[in-house]
C-alpha cells in the first residue's frame, strides 16, 4: 500500500513538473510570435491587406472581417504594432472581443513598424532617408492611406437588400462609409494630424477613442530617427520580459 501511495505521488509530482514544463515552453514560444502567428495558431479567419501611401511607404494591414459590419480601425503607438492588439490571447486582447462582438475589426501597421511597415517604393530600412518621418507622416499620409483603403472596401463589400427603401440604403451606404477609431497614445497626435491636413475625414470617422492620449510635446520630446532607431534594438527584448510576466 505504501508503494502504491509513493508511486501515485510520483507520478502526480512528475505530471505536474510535465505540465509546468510545457506551460513555460508554450508560454516562451507565444513570446515569440507575430501577429500573423497568433491569428495562425488560433486558426481565426483574417486577411492581410497591402496600403501605400502617396510617398511611398508600403504598409500592411491585418482585417479579422465581419463583412456588412461597422469597420473598427485600431492604430498602435509610438514603438509597437499590430501586435500589441492580440497578444494576450482571445479572451484578453481588444481585437479578438472586437471581433466576437461582430464588429469587422483592422489592424494598422505605420512607417516603421517592424515588420509590416518597413518597405517603401524606393527606400530600403537600413537609408536614412526611409526613417525621416514623424507621427505628422503618419497623419498626413498613413492614416488617409488606410481609411481610404477601409472605406473603398467597406463600400464595394456592402450587398442592397431586396426591397430596401432609398432612405434605409443610403443611411447603410454612410454606415459602411464611417469607421470607429481606436488609437493608442501617439496615434491620437497622428489623428489630430490627419483631421487638420484633411478635412474630408471628418464624416468617415464615426468615433474616435484615444487610449493614453499626447495631446501636448512641446519641450517634452527632443528627439530624431537616429534615437529611434537606436531604441528600436531593445524594443523586442522589453516585449519579450513584458509578455513573460503577463502569462
Amino acid at each position: 500500500m505504501r508503494e502504491f501511495v509513493r508511486l501515485t505521488r510520483c507520478i502526480i509530482g512528475g505530471a505536474i513538473v510535465t505540465v509546468i514544463s510545457l506551460t513555460c515552453v508554450q508560454s516562451e514560444e507565444r513570446s515569440k510570435w507575430t501577429t500573423l502567428d497568433w491569428l495562425q495558431q488560433l486558426n481565426y479567419s483574417h486577411e492581410l491587406h497591402n496600403v501605400t501611401t502617396v510617398d511611398g511607404y508600403q504598409l500592411q494591414l491585418q482585417r479579422l472581417p465581419q463583412v456588412g459590419a461597422r469597420p473598427v480601425l485600431l492604430v498602435h503607438g509610438l514603438l509597437g504594432s499590430s501586435l500589441g492588439w492580440v497578444c494576450l490571447g482571445p479572451e484578453k486582447s481588444l481585437a479578438f472581443q472586437l471581433h466576437q462582438r461582430k464588429y469587422d475589426v483592422w489592424l494598422a501597421n505605420l512607417r516603421g513598424t517592424s515588420p509590416y511597415g518597413r518597405h517603401h517604393l524606393e527606400l530600403t530600412d537600413v537609408m536614412s532617408e526611409f526613417w525621416r518621418y514623424s507621427f505628422h507622416e503618419h497623419g498626413a499620409y498613413d492614416l488617409p492611406a488606410i481609411i481610404d483603403h477601409i472605406v473603398a472596401l467597406a463600400t464595394r463589400e456592402r450587398l442592397p437588400k431586396a426591397g430596401t427603401e432609398a432612405e434605409e440604403e443610403q443611411k447603410q451606404d454612410e454606415e459602411a462609409q464611417q469607421v470607429l477609431l481606436i488609437g493608442h497614445s501617439q496615434a491620437f497626435n497622428a489623428f489630430l494630424v490627419l483631421c487638420a491636413l484633411h478635412p474630408r475625414f471628418n464624416q468617415h470617422i464615426l468615433l474616435m477613442q484615444a487610449m493614453a492620449p499626447l495631446a501636448r510635446l512641446h519641450r517634452q520630446v527632443r528627439f530624431d530617427h537616429t534615437h529611434v532607431r537606436a531604441i528600436m534594438k531593445f524594443v523586442k527584448v522589453i516585449i519579450i520580459i513584458l509578455y513573460q510576466r503577463v502569462v
